[in-house]
């Protein structure tokens, strides 16, 4: 006996951040009911067994998360853009927040809802990064790819201007469910209670909560978003945490040379101390110097005066008057001896 299912739909939800663990469920859960293992475990009643034309037909996808790994996201849109490329009608649907890569997995549905109430955030992607100037500008040049990809899909999906949609990420835009229908983000505003009642539950974790005290209140989006989407940073975080650790052991390697940075101070502490009492015995010499100068000349005048001369003159002219008389007495030559004393007849008197 065959039975044919009909417009049969599966539902699968990302209640949580966008990392590894959470789109490898979504893709399990995807595949369990439409790839083969879908026919041959899951679509077994009885003796019932459904063949792979009666597979299901369509998939809802129930989105409340506020994002996380761009990359993760990207392989949840492109599972969900391959469902609908096989013949699957793509249905997904905000209950409560689908922000940052959240968002662009909405974008994924062929049908696009959303509860009122619930929000849609679209911003830059972002990282944390550590480095130099060129790691960090390849940080930079990554980011600006992976935004200008992200635009596109926005672009491509909602019908709106590419570079319009810039501007709003880089605004960090929330929009309400009627702003997201009306920039094209979502085809259906849920507002009454029975279309809600497809979902068991209301919007889960902090989101869930502070909407029930304080309806309308944006700030509780806001903080779950913070909280949830710093999961997907950790392993950002502990590849920063590597490199302070790095860091660190460069700092460890660099206290010897500290160490010695200090002694090369203390060294140059003692160096100028003993230069400045260097320069301190040069000056008192400079002095002696100068006072042993001024007796010489003193003494010079007094012998000069005791052979006549009458005034006291400088020790420079005493020792050429005194070269003359012993270049003369060192003369041998007659002759020579006779044309020298003429030629300084009058400083050789003045000795005589």
């Amino acid at each position: 006996m065959k039975i044919e299912i009909q417009n049969r739909a599966g539902v699968i939800k990302l209640n949580s951040g966008v990392n590894k663990e959470s789109a490898d469920k979504l893709i399990d859960d995807l595949d369990r009911l439409y790839g083969q293992s879908a026919v041959l475990a899951q679509m077994c009643i009885g003796e019932v067994v459904c063949s792979a034309s009666d597979a299901l037909e369509l998939v809802e996808v129930e989105i409340n998360s506020p994002g996380g790994s761009v990359f993760e996201g990207q392989r949840i849109y492109n599972a969900l853009r391959s469902m609908s490329a096989r013949g699957v009608n793509v249905t997904t649907r905000v209950n409560g927040l689908a922000a940052s890569m959240g968002s662009v997995i909405l974008m994924a549905g062929d049908q696009r809802e959303m509860t009122a109430g619930s929000r849609v955030m679209i911003h830059e992607a972002s990282t944390i990064a550590a480095g130099d100037a060129r790691a960090l500008k390849q940080q930079a040049d990554l980011l600006e790819s992976i935004s200008a990809e992200i635009a596109g899909i926005y672009s491509e999906r909602s019908g709106m201007d590419e570079n319009k949609i810039r501007k709003m990420m880089m605004a960090e835009t929330w929009m309400t469910a009627d702003e997201a229908m009306q920039n094209g983000f979502v085809d259906t505003v849920i507002k009454d209670g029975k279309d809600k009642s497809k979902f068991d539950s209301a919007a889960k974790g902090m989101t869930g909560l502070l909407s029930k005290l304080f309806p309308g209140n944006d700030e509780a989006a806001k903080i779950e978003a913070s909280l949830v989407e710093n999961d997907s940073l950790r392993a950002e975080l502990s590849t920063a945490n590597a490199t302070i650790t790095e860091l660190l052991a460069v700092g460890e390697a660099n206290v010897a040379l500290q160490a010695e940075l200090v002694t090369a101070r203390q060294d140059l502490v003692s160096l100028q101390s003993k230069f400045e009492q260097s320069l301190k015995a040069v000056t008192e010499l400079e002095d002696d110097a100068a006072n042993i100068e001024q007796h010489i000349a003193e003494k010079a005048s007094e012998i000069l005066a005791s052979t006549g001369h009458p005034s006291p003159v400088a020790l420079a002219e005493v020792a050429i008057e005194l070269s003359i008389r012993a270049q003369y007495d060192a003369i041998t030559n007659p002759a020579e001896r006779s044309a020298f004393r003429k030629a300084n007849w009058e400083k050789l008197s003045t000795n005589n």
